[in-house]
């Protein structure tokens, strides 16, 4: 059942009423299901996992994994305009499914949202991601292993259904800044990369360099965990830094990372420190925007000249398997700042870690121009959320008919 309400938008605006209803009847084909296991299925069938459901897209790099489903696999075989949804962990998280993902399978803890009317899975992609949708999921999910959401709790979910217009409106108005952050993404990534191939071009000739361990070239500490009981009036909050931040940052700098508190003095790194976390098969490194106290698993560098920043971000970057073959523990994910500084480095005479610095600093500086631009249309984007959420409907981003 559907009802009714006024959206707010004042001018000639006069039919666009919101409807209120729920995920399962927002659409009268709407048809609403979850993946299955990847165990049996042949090796060619392309399959999309929870954590290939990020950002509002479907990111998956999958080698030589192509081709039609299989008709036992109907269920779960995705078709393009199809939404794809998180269920397990980060319950919300959604996607469209386009050209390039039809065929392929959705794996258990995806839930599949089908319906004829595009409008209908546009918004959805759009609603999930309101702070008023987000409160609902975190109030419905299973928590007794994993934060789950069920699929009979997706199903009862509510919405707020705007008209078709104002959906077009909107989604043009989200899709704009989705795409601009992605360019940022790229243009940022290339800028590392370009970094990376010229730090490549200068270790071609480390055999001529002198073998120092890191601990005569840095200095670095063992991250700790967060204190248990924290008060309001322990110290000032800072970032705090889990090793998943590290390993799943897309761009080699860590910045917000959405859990904040207080922190011993002591234990804060600046910005300009190289953090690094592990996990088989290898580590990765990032460098910090902003003060940051990095918690258990992440061991912080800071090196011994500013020049040498760079330098040592990208020798790190290229030396992942080492970082992770020196990690403790059966899963490789307890480096420690005594283990770190153990490993040996080719330290390259100061002339070249000038050179390299005058080099990267104008591409690392371009990438963080874009970091910073895609942060203020995050703030743009979580604006415009908010008001969608605010159960009146009233949205203004200026200008006549603006959503």
């Amino acid at each position: 059942m559907h009802d009714h309400v006024g959206s707010g938008i004042t001018g000639s605006d006069l039919d666009d009423v919101w409807t209120s209803t729920t995920v399962a009847e927002a659409a009268e084909d709407m048809r609403i299901t979850y993946g299955i296991s990847d165990r049996d299925l042949p090796d060619h069938q392309g399959v999309v996992r929870i954590g290939d459901i990020r950002d509002g897209r479907v990111r998956t790099d999958q080698p030589g994994r192509t081709g039609a489903a299989e008709p036992k696999d109907t269920r779960a075989a995705l078709r393009a305009g199809d939404l794809v949804v998180v269920l397990v962990r980060r319950a919300g998280d959604a996607a469209l499914v386009t050209e390039e993902h039809a065929g392929w399978i959705a794996t258990r803890g995806v839930g599949i949202i089908r319906s004829e009317d595009s409008h209908v899975t546009r918004w959805l992609r759009i609603w999930f991601r309101t702070p008023r949708a987000q409160a609902w999921i975190g109030q419905h999910v299973d928590a007794h292993v994993e934060p789950t959401l069920s699929l009979d709790a997706l199903r009862r979910m509510p919405v707020l259904l705007p008209p078709p217009a104002r959906i077009d409106r909107l989604d043009d108005v989200v899709g704009l800044i989705e795409a601009r952050m992605e360019l940022n993404l790229r243009i940022a990534a290339d800028a590392v990369q370009l970094a990376d191939a010229q730090h490549a071009a200068l270790a071609r000739h480390r055999a001529w360099w002198p073998l120092r361990p890191f601990g005569a070239v840095t200095r670095a500490a063992t991250g700790r965990a967060a204190p248990k009981a924290a008060g309001e009036d322990d110290g000032p909050r800072v970032t705090r830094v889990a090793p998943g931040d590290i390993l799943d940052a897309r761009l080699p700098y860590i910045a917000a990372t959405g859990q904040e508190g207080p922190a011993e003095p002591r234990t804060v790194c600046d910005s300009g420190t190289i953090l690094i976390a592990t996990r088989p098969g290898g580590g990765h490194a990032a460098v910090t925007l902003r003060p940051t106290a990095p918690g258990r698993g992440v061991v912080a560098i800071h090196p011994q000249a500013p020049t040498d920043l760079w330098w040592l971000l990208h020798e790190l970057r290229s030396r992942g398997e080492e970082l992770s073959g020196a990690a403790q523990g059966r899963h490789a994910r307890e480096i420690t700042a005594r283990a770190f500084s153990k490993l040996d480095v080719a330290w390259p005479d100061e002339d070249t870690r000038r050179r390299f610095d005058r080099v990267a600093e104008p591409l690392h500086g371009r990438a963080r121009k874009a970091v910073e631009e895609n942060r203020v249309l995050r703030e743009l984007l979580g604006t415009l959320l908010r008001g969608l959420s605010s159960g009146s409907g009233r949205v203004s981003l200026g200008g006549p008919g603006a959503p």
